[in-house]
């Protein structure tokens, strides 16, 4: 069988520099953060914290992505964090110029701030203009010891949003929700709202990321009653590496309610590297008596199938359109490259 098509599903070219910090809750967001990394990055290829604090250039990442891993298309999500980083923690400029510079191989998805909705519109319009083709939102913003947070079934804030994305052509849209990262209050990362979103805007498909992590139960009833709902699983994916019995439980969970066609594969890279956790699922199997085995149709569904069917990609073709860039001939003359050596030795990167 030919090998699966991989599409990132969520990544960032972070910027955890400690000048982007926003005082106290930008120093614990990037220290919940820096937690998953040295449980997902072995000690003889993992950088030094130091180095792990850093403003990632897009090459730099996207060499990352493409060169030390068997990714094919990286979908970026733009980060509209303000309440912790200066520049949202992931700078829609980086998006921008990632698309353009490799439309074949990058989906990117538009921040938009609903906390300054007026002023995040006008960039919001301008992410379009440059070529996005999907939207990421936040629903949570930690001040003063408060979390304060919307709901997607705002039919004033949250519904004219989506309405725009249906004018300009957008039909994704990735919400954060499922896991707290620092001292927000868990009630804000619950999927109870997704579901009018979803039944009064079917041609828009909403993607719940880091779907697996907290409201397991409501997330697959989800997935059973709403077509356009999907499963993201970024971070939770990390389970096949760290938790496997937990791992198996949850695709068993999410392809009992919403079948094999509602989950996405995501890394969280580049926090894990990305290579990494795709070894880990192709060495996964799910229990000799579970009902759900993962096929090679079924794992190259969840690597890039789906996400590429919600972007209308055809994977034949976009395999003939990236066959002869710069990434693949690389990775055909040389192998992948070893982990993190965009971060240990810029000077090795291909120009």
């Amino acid at each position: 069988m030919t090998d699966p098509f991989v599409i990132d599903g969520v990544t960032h070219p972070y910027n955890f520099h400690p000048g982007n910090l926003r005082g106290r809750f930008g120093r614990m967001f990037a220290d919940v953060m820096y937690s998953f990394y040295p449980a997902v990055n072995p000690p003889d290829i993992a950088v030094s914290r130091d180095q792990w604090h850093r403003d990632w250039d897009p090459e730099e990442f996207i060499e990352t992505m493409l060169l030390e891993s068997e990714t094919d298309m990286v979908c970026t999500h733009s980060l509209p964090i303000f309440d912790a980083f200066e520049d949202g923690l992931a700078r829609a400029e980086k998006g921008a110029y990632l698309k353009k510079a490799y439309p074949d191989r990058v989906l990117w998805y538009a921040r938009m701030d609903m906390f300054d909705v007026e002023k995040s519109l006008d960039e919001l319009h301008a992410q379009l203009d440059a070529g996005a083709d999907g939207i990421k939102m936040y629903p949570a913003r930690y001040v003063d010891g408060h979390t304060r947070y919307w709901r997607m079934d705002d039919e004033k804030l949250a519904f004219p949003i989506f309405e725009l994305a249906e004018k300009r052509g957008i039909r994704n849209i990735a919400i954060h929700k499922a896991l707290p990262l620092g001292p927000v209050s868990h009630e804000s990362m619950g999927v109870g709202d997704i579901s009018d979103a979803a039944e009064c805007f079917p041609d828009l498909n909403f993607q719940i990321v880091h779907a697996g992590f907290l409201f397991v139960d409501e997330t697959k009833f989800l997935l059973l009653n709403n077509d356009n709902v999907y499963a993201t699983m970024e971070a939770s994916f990390l389970a096949c590496m760290l938790n496997p019995p937990e791992f198996a439980r949850l695709l068993s969970e999410f392809m009992a309610y919403g079948g094999t066609e509602k989950i996405i594969y995501a890394s969280a890279a580049v926090n894990p590297h990305p290579q990494l956790v795709l070894e880990a699922f192709r060495r996964f199997e799910m229990p000799p008596e579970s009902p759900f085995q993962l096929t090679d149709e079924i794992r190259a569904k969840i690597l890039g199938g789906t996400l590429a069917r919600l972007h209308g990609i055809d994977i034949g073709a976009q395999r003939r359109k990236i066959a002869n860039d710069r990434f693949s001939e690389a990775r055909l003359q040389n192998g992948l490259r070893a982990p993190w050596s965009a971060v240990h030795n810029e000077s090795a990167r291909v120009r």
